[in-house]
Order: C-alpha cells, then structure tokens, then sequence
C-alpha cells in the first residue's frame, strides 16, 4: 500500500484473486485488514497522540494558564490611610501641581508589598478617623530591585532643564553632590490614566528632595 493510501484499505487485494479463492476466504481477508486498521488506531490513542481539536484546545488552555500566572493581583483601586502588616512604606512624595492643573492632589507611594517593590500613584481625599488623609491608588509601577548604587527619586528631577513631578526615576547615588545625572531608568506618570510610561534618560537630572 502506498503512503499516499495510508488508512484507505485496499479491496483489489480481494478482486485480484476472486477467481481462484472461495468467498469465504476474501471475507476473512477483508475482516483482519479492518480489525488490523482498528489496532493501528487505538495503538496511536495508547501512545497519547490528540486529535487536532484536541492538541488546538490544549495548547489554548496552556496560554491561558501562562496568562493567568504572570498577571498578579493589581492595587489600583485601593483605599487605605495606614498599609495592611505584609506591606511597607519606604518612602513618598507630595507631586506639586502647576496653578492650572488638576485640583485633584496627588502623590508618590514607595511600597515594598508582596509582589516587590512598586511606586503607587496616589489621589489624597479628606482626613479620616485618626487625621491621616485617605488614599486611593490610582496607578502603580513594579520597579527593579535597586543595586547598592542606585536610588529611587520621586517627583523631584528635571527633563530638558524644566522640573517634571511627574517623573520616577532610577540613577546612581553619586558622593558629595546634591544633583545627579547618571540616570539607569526613568518613568513618567499620567495621571488621568494612572499610565506609567518609560522614557529617555538623556535630558534628566534629579537633584535632592529640599535642596533646590
């Protein structure tokens, strides 16, 4: 039988030799050539081999899967005055609003959680119970853990040479100075969003909190 045959069971055998055989014997022929074809089939399912239906639907179940495990739980939408005991303030940033920007105050929360370290964009509301003003996430950002060199500088860096306190940046702990220019990685918030996007490091410099 020829590949291009493979599965198609071949009656000529039969027909060929009609006139020297009885029937009985082309019929027992035809019978083990079937019960032959069905042992190739289920050999093949013992084996493991799926049906395209079936290998399309696992290999869409994988996908899915991966998507589910690399997506975690998002705070956005979070409202606290105090972090529950597994999270930690590490430190944070009032972002100052030019007189034609929202009225809406905003803020930088850097928070070691379960998932890392993140910057939380936050929107400050009234004083609750104890006087601390509720807090409500509106964006976040995972950051890389920090190497021995590098610090964390929140609304306090220039772009261009005009001050953006939008920017999230990472740069280099230079010694006896208060500005720093080696930038390794910077962020810029939208704050309709709560968008962190990535942009260039060239034009950045970041200077001490309380310095300027």
């Amino acid at each position: 039988m020829s590949g291009a045959g493979r599965g198609i069971i071949d009656y000529s055998f039969v027909m060929r030799r009609s006139a020297c055989r009885p029937l009985d014997v082309y019929l027992a022929a035809i019978l083990a050539a079937l019960a032959c074809s069905g042992e190739q089939g289920s050999d093949a399912t013992r084996r493991g081999a799926a049906s395209p239906d079936t290998a399309i639907a696992a290999r869409a179940r994988g996908r899915a899967a991966s998507r589910s495990e690399a997506v975690g739980p998002s705070y956005v939408g979070l409202q606290y005055d105090s972090l529950p005991g597994d999270f930690k303030f590490e430190g944070g940033s009032v972002i100052p609003m030019p007189a034609n920007g929202p009225r809406t105050d905003y803020d930088f929360a850097h928070v070691s959680t379960p998932r890392g370290d993140m910057v939380w964009l936050d929107t400050i509301g009234a004083a609750v119970g104890r006087g601390l003003r509720a807090r409500i996430v509106r964006g976040e950002l995972t950051i890389p853990p920090l190497a021995p060199d590098e610090r964390l500088f929140m609304a306090s860096c220039d772009v261009g040479g005009h001050f953006d306190g939008r920017v999230v940046a990472i740069v280099v702990n230079e010694a006896n100075t208060s500005r720093f220019t080696m930038v390794r990685q910077a962020w810029r918030v939208n704050l309709s969003s709560g968008r962190f996007d990535i942009i260039p490091v060239a034009s950045i410099v970041c200077e001490e909190p309380g310095s300027g």
